[in-house]
């Protein structure tokens, strides 16, 4: 099952690079030699190009127990894009007033090495911020 977590950027932080976080209990995911892409498109399943399309995000998977879960893992992924890569969205989607953030919609998704199938790691949404400029 997905993690349901939002992510923000801001139109005027280069670049946006977040540390993404997902627990998960079990065994280890089968992650060598696997891939982690991350796309932001206008609402989920909108087709054509996503907005934002990052592939090989590097990633680590480590033990993370924590006191009666001793199978707890964290996958953390780090994804990372410019700032010019966020500049020419469409904004005004959700009708957002002055000032508030542009909404859109996110998928993490892994593919394991050797043909062995895909899974979505996290959804949710991607909040762009207009920013502040001094």
């Amino acid at each position: 099952m997905p993690a349901k977590r939002n992510l923000a950027a801001s139109r005027n932080v280069d670049p946006w690079a977040p540390t993404i976080d997902l627990f998960y209990g079990g065994g280890d995911l089968p992650v060598g030699g696997a891939t982690v892409r991350l796309q932001v498109r206008l609402y989920p399943g909108a087709p054509g190009t996503p907005l934002l399309d990052i592939n090989n995000i590097p990633f680590e998977d480590a033990a993370a127990p924590i006191a009666g879960r001793l199978d707890r893992r964290r996958l953390r992924l780090f994804p990372t894009a410019p700032a010019s890569a966020l500049a020419d969205w469409p904004t005004g989607q959700n009708k957002p007033e002055p000032g508030e953030a542009d909404r859109y919609s996110y998928d993490a998704i892994i593919t394991y090495a050797a043909g062995a199938g895909e899974d979505k790691l996290a959804l949710g949404y991607f909040y762009l911020e207009p920013g502040v400029i001094a």
